[in-house]
């Protein structure tokens, strides 16, 4: 099997809101763990046909008009349009929106609003090709809120006390 080939043209994206982010830790857990870094990531539509549209422009000047090009996007059920952030080998560096590394133990979730640094990687193997986005740096412009299921109930009630006698 040959190897892969890479070219890369570095990006920097404007905020996005983070889809089912696995960026403190890779993803390690379920049927398509595969103990990398990565997010999905939707933006205004807008930005969001820039940056599709800069990524085309990368794949165009590596591949032409070679069929098959696989492109880090999808369309969500919601008909939004996701983009695929997946790191290949390291941890991108974490920070928040003034630059400063995040704490240890800070879980990045779903809806964060984030921007990110990286490069478009073109990449070619055997007759596969496409483009990948690789982030080297993730910067917390907004943290989402975690929840916390038993604070949903309100104020404690009257009745059964775990403490109090059975």
């Amino acid at each position: 099997m040959a190897d892969k080939k890479y070219q890369y043209v570095t990006f920097v994206t404007e905020v996005m809101a983070a889809r089912a982010p696995k960026l403190s830790e890779p993803d390690t857990m379920g049927e398509y763990a595969d103990g990398k870094y990565k997010t999905e990531a939707t933006a205004s539509e807008a930005y969001t046909q820039k940056l599709q549209g800069d990524i085309l422009a990368v794949a165009q000047q590596y591949f032409g008009r070679k069929k098959n090009l696989r492109l880090p996007w999808k369309e969500t059920k919601e008909g939004a349009i996701a983009f695929n952030f997946k790191s290949p080998r390291k941890k991108p560096e974490l920070t928040d929106s003034k630059g400063k590394p995040l704490k240890a133990g800070t879980r990045i979730r779903g809806g964060s609003l984030i921007r990110i640094v990286g490069v478009i990687a073109a990449w070619e193997k055997g007759a596969m090709c496409g483009v990948s986005l690789w982030p080297d740096a993730v910067r917390v412009v907004k943290l989402a809120e975690g929840f916390d299921a038993s604070a949903a109930f309100g104020a404690a009630e009257d009745g059964f006390d775990a403490d109090g006698p059975t």
